[in-house]
Formats: structure tokens, sequence, C-alpha cells
């Protein structure tokens, strides 16, 4: 049997990130994936705020800018109507406030950085099953192998096994969002510097369209919005998108030449951070596991980093006392909700307030030049 400390399962960003922090603090540990690198994520493809500051905190920020597989751009353009849009925007001293890359691209430049000295891959590898036992938990494959931890990590995501097993977490379809995404290529017209697309779409529920320009001249679309609200609506998701890209009247003629080059994939993530238990007895939750996606622009790339640096210093604590208990353990929650609680607290609000259509655009309207003008500081507070 294989003995280690640390047992991450999963090596998407949250994972990776886990690890590469756990190496800078010369950690020995595993990390576990059923997949095989480079593997392809169905994904928006947008990067902001907290996937920044974890890149520049793990010293990857400027290999990431330098990177041809990238691009950046200094605005956003939320759309709230065809004719009222919010723009955020980077500072002229600072670069950007937004990058795209494929997720194929993105995970594998994390993958490539974890340590050879410190890290053991075990991917193409499936978990199969969890036992607690006094010396920690043994971690089950599904080739059979076993490795036997002191803590695990779940970084597996939205349908995480350590979450289940674990934490006894049940998934929550009013805490989570559904996307559908493909990618195009010869869109014409795009928005000047690479500048992000992002339209408020009523259709029974707010929805929410995105069109994300990457690099090689291709382009993301991407539509979702609550689960449920999905489900009770009984809306289709590539219904939508299609009408959309055929008859909106500020997007439709983009896309007069333009070429599908994918198929339409659906995916999800989890906003339930709140609801949900993300530290026990030699466990921790982090990224998707630990529902830390923004239920308002969706994103949780960044998020997930973050958390996994939050979850190696914990870690970090753990071993140094000998200490793996659930109630050493909650400071760890603490840590999450100090560095992101505001934030998604904050979404959560303005995403409700979304579904009153007339009287989100009045507000919007009213408060759009504070908060154009407000904007570049809490970007910069938890970015880079």
């Amino acid at each position: 049997m294989i003995k280690t400390a640390v047992c991450i399962v999963g090596s998407g960003p949250s994972g990776a990130s886990t690890s590469l922090m756990l190496s800078k603090l010369k950690i020995h540990h595993y990390i576990v994936d059923k997949a095989e690198f480079p593997r392809d994520k169905t994904c928006g493809d947008g990067l902001i705020l907290h996937a920044y500051k974890s890149l520049k905190t793990l010293g990857l920020l400027e290999a990431f800018l330098n990177d041809s597989n990238f691009i950046h751009s200094k605005k956003i353009n939320l759309h709230i109507n065809n004719k009222l849009k919010i723009q955020f925007k980077e500072t002229e001293d600072r670069d950007m406030v937004i990058s795209y890359g494929k997720r194929i691209h993105f995970d594998h430049f994390l993958v490539k950085e974890l340590s050879e000295e410190y890290t053991t891959c075990e991917f193409g590898n499936a978990v199969r099953k969890f036992k607690e036992v006094p010396e920690g938990i043994i971690v089950t494959l599904k080739n059979g192998k076993e490795i036997l931890t002191k803590v695990v990590v779940g970084a597996d995501g939205i349908q995480s096994i350590v979450s289940k097993k674990l934490g006894s977490n049940i998934p929550d379809r009013k805490k989570t969002s559904t996307f559908i995404s493909a990618y195009f290529k010869n869109v014409t017209d795009l928005p000047i510097n690479n500048e992000a697309e992002i339209r408020l779409h009523y259709k029974k529920m707010s929805l929410f369209f995105y069109l994300f320009p990457l690099a090689h001249n291709e382009v993301n679309i991407t539509l979702g919005g609550n689960t449920q609200k999905i489900l009770n609506n009984d809306i289709n998701l590539k219904n939508e998108i299609l009408s959309i890209l055929e008859n909106h009247p500020k997007v439709a003629h983009k896309f007069k030449d333009a070429e599908q080059i994918s198929s339409w994939r659906g995916w999800g993530i989890p906003n339930n951070y709140r609801n949900q238990k993300i530290c026990g007895q030699r466990f921790l939750l982090v990224g998707d596991a630990a529902g830390l996606a923004n239920s308002f622009y969706k994103e949780g790339v960044g998020t997930g980093m973050m958390s996994g640096i939050i979850c190696a210093n914990k870690i970090a604590e753990c071993l140094q006392e000998d200490n793996f208990s659930a109630a050493f353990m909650l400071s760890y929650k603490k840590d999450i909700k100090q560095e992101f609680s505001r934030l998604l607290r904050f979404s959560e609000l303005t995403l409700k307030l979304t579904k009153f259509k007339k009287l989100f655009e009045f507000i919007v309207s009213a408060s759009k030049s504070i908060v154009e003008k407000r904007a570049y500081k809490m970007i910069q507070k938890r970015s880079y």
C-alpha cells in the first residue's frame, strides 16, 4: 500500500493549484485524476479576478501572459438590454480584466508545472471508494491500487465523489447553473481589443449569453442559467442559443458567415458553498466540489484556484499540528468565507434582482456611472 500525507482527487485548476501550493510548502503528495492530460473540458473559457491572484501567488502569471494559447482584454461589456450596458474596465497602467483560453490549454498549462520532486501523478485512474481507518483514509483506485493518506482533498468538480462520500453532500439544482457551449470561427464584427460580450437574455427567466474571443480566430459561444428554473420553464438551451445566433438584432449579423467547429456540449457549475459541508475529519473540498462558482457571472476557475491555495496552507497547519479533526478543519471554512463571501453574496443578490427585469434595468441605469467608476478597485483587490 502506498502511503502519503495528502491525496488530491482531481487535477483541474483547483486540484492543480492545491498541488502547486503544497509543493511550494515542500509537502509530498499524490494527485489523482480519471483523465490523462491534456484533456478537454467544456467551459465558457473566461478567466478573471482570483485566477490572476492565484497565478501570481503560484509564480505563474508571467508565463501565463506569455503563452500564445491565451489572449487578454481590458474591458468586459455586460449588456442589460440592447441599449443599456455596464462596462468593467482596467486602468491604463494595468494589463487586463479578463483573459480567454480553452480549458484543454489552461488545465494542461497548470499540470505541466506540477512538481517532479513533491508530486506523484496518478492520471487515467479514477477513485472507486474511500475507507476511514485509524491511520487516515484509504483511497482505492479503479485499478485496485490503494493509497493511505492523512488527508483527502476533493477537487473533482460538481459531481465530486469526495463531497458525496466523505462530506455526505447532495447536489442542489436550485444552486446550480447549466450551460451549453460551442466553438465557432470566422465570426465578424467582434468587439475591439478582445472585449468580452455578455448579454442578459430573458426567456421566462434570466439567462446569460457569452461571446468570448479565443486565440486562432475562434470564439466560445455559451448560454445558461439556473438549472432548476431552466427545468421548471422547460427551456431548451440549444434551441434558444440557435435562435439568438439567427435572430438577435445585436448578434445575428456576426454569425452570417461563421462556421461552427465543435458540437454543442452541456456543462454545469455549483454555487452552493454556504449550504454544504466543505471540510471535515481528514478532508477538504475545493473549487466546484466546494460549490464556489459565482452565481451571477458564472465563473469558477479563479475561485477554485484560490481555494486550492487556501486549502494547501490549511493542510500545512494540519501536518504541523498532527491534527486532522473536523474541529481543527473548521478554520478552513472561515478562511474561504473571508476570501469569497462578500463577492459571492453580492452576486447572489444581483442575480435575484434580474428576475424583475424593469426594476433591474432601472437600478443599473441609475447606478451605472458609480459602478463603472468604482469597479476597478474591486477588480484590483481580488486580482493581481
